[in-house]
């Protein structure tokens, strides 16, 4: 049986954040974890899952301490959390 330690050792997976590739050692991250390797430093983003590149729903609000499990190809979007769109 493996640990949760064990699990998160040596798996590469590469995501893509705003269309740029993004490589990660582990593929359990923390949505904060992955916006720092995406490199957007801070907490004034919002990180959405998009279901695939053309994704119509505008993509799935990932919080900062939710865990991750991560495949490869998973695509993110990241826009300012404090957007004011039309206001």
């Amino acid at each position: 049986m493996s640990s949760p330690t064990a699990e998160r050792a040596k798996v590469s997976v590469h995501v893509f954040v705003n269309r740029k590739k993004v490589e990660l050692e582990t593929n359990v991250v923390t949505g904060a974890q992955l916006l720092q390797a995406a490199g957007f430093e801070g907490q004034h983003w919002d990180l959405l899952k998009l279901q695939g590149e053309g994704d119509p729903t505008g993509g799935e609000v990932i919080l900062a301490d939710r865990e991750l499990r991560l495949k490869d190809g998973d695509r993110f979007r990241v826009i300012p959390g404090n957007r004011t769109f039309g206001a």
